[in-house]
């Protein structure tokens, strides 16, 4: 599956439809990121918004996943191939909803006998899960070592730490000095998908608390009240905010005396596998934030 290639895609069907990555966002009720997001090949559409931004765009499934228009004759060749796709993503999902979503697309197929041939595949997927076992990491990587921090966060982030959902980390300074650091940590976890939980607490003198303050309050503050439970921030000032109603937040808040607070909390699938509450100070994040699995966000219609 070339993501690049369905970005594109994507994209030029938006324009046919005459519509702005903000309009399309509206309607799908995710961030204009997202969408931006998608069109640049970074991420894939969640499998929820798949038949919903088919319609919109005037496409069928196939043609989407494919990249491409599809001339009838070539219909059974594009199927099989992205049926191929589709069971290979299979492997990532991490819990019983996103299977009922992977199973929608599944019956959206318009022939029934590709239709039939999904249910094989699918049942005996199902039959290797159980038989075999999908074993996977349960162990958090964690860095404190502040010395290492550009290998864990911005641009020159290495392996792991490289990519992090396409969501921006532009909010955290790209340079730090370690003297002026009071406490580091990032902590790494990757069950089926990666998710990253960092904060950076930093005591600046008085001018560079000024001129921090001001580059931080100009990147400015993205919607956020109402994602997952979050209301603001009692104990503290919020200076930036990067927020994505599916893949989480990022953010610096002040206690107004000279110390700077930068969190980044990035997951997706609506909910966290990694035990925040046990990892990060409860006064570091967002009032009422609740990304546990049980979470009412992640079974709210998004």
């Amino acid at each position: 599956m070339n993501q690049e290639k369905i970005g594109v895609f994507i994209a030029n069907c938006r324009k046919e439809k005459k519509l702005t990555q903000e309009q399309l966002a509206e309607k799908l009720g995710v961030s204009s990121k997202s969408v931006s997001r998608w069109e640049n090949g970074k991420t894939m559409p969640d499998y929820s918004l798949l038949k919903d931004l088919c319609e919109i765009l005037g496409i069928n499934i196939n043609e989407l996943l494919s990249g491409e228009r599809i001339k009838k004759e070539e219909i059974q060749i594009h199927t099989i191939e992205n049926l191929d796709s589709i069971l290979k993503e299979y492997y990532k999902m991490k819990k019983q909803k996103d299977f009922f979503k992977f199973f929608t697309i599944l019956i959206s197929m318009t022939l029934l006998c590709v239709l039939i041939v999904i249910m094989i595949y699918v049942a005996m997927l199902l039959g290797g899960i159980f038989i075999i076992g999908l074993g996977f990491n349960d162990k958090y990587d964690i860095t404190t070592d502040i010395t290492k921090y550009q290998e864990v966060i911005g641009k020159n982030a290495k392996g792991q730490y490289e990519s992090k959902w396409g969501v921006s980390e532009e909010i955290f300074p790209s340079e730090i000095s370690d003297k002026n650091v009071s406490d580091f940590k990032m902590v790494y976890y990757d069950p089926w998908d990666k998710q990253f939980l960092s904060y950076l607490v930093v005591n600046y003198n008085e001018k560079e608390y000024e001129k921090e303050v001001k580059r931080l309050n100009d990147y400015g503050i993205e919607d956020y009240v109402g994602y997952y439970g979050v209301t603001g921030f009692e104990n503290y000032k919020l200076l930036a905010m990067e927020s994505d109603p599916y893949y989480g937040f990022i953010y610096a808040i002040t206690d107004g005396k000279e110390k700077i607070i930068y969190v980044e909390i990035i997951f997706c699938n609506n909910y966290m596998d990694i035990k925040y509450a046990e990892q990060i100070p409860n006064e570091y994040l967002p009032d009422n934030f609740d990304a546990k699995i049980d979470n009412k966000y992640n079974y709210k219609d998004i």
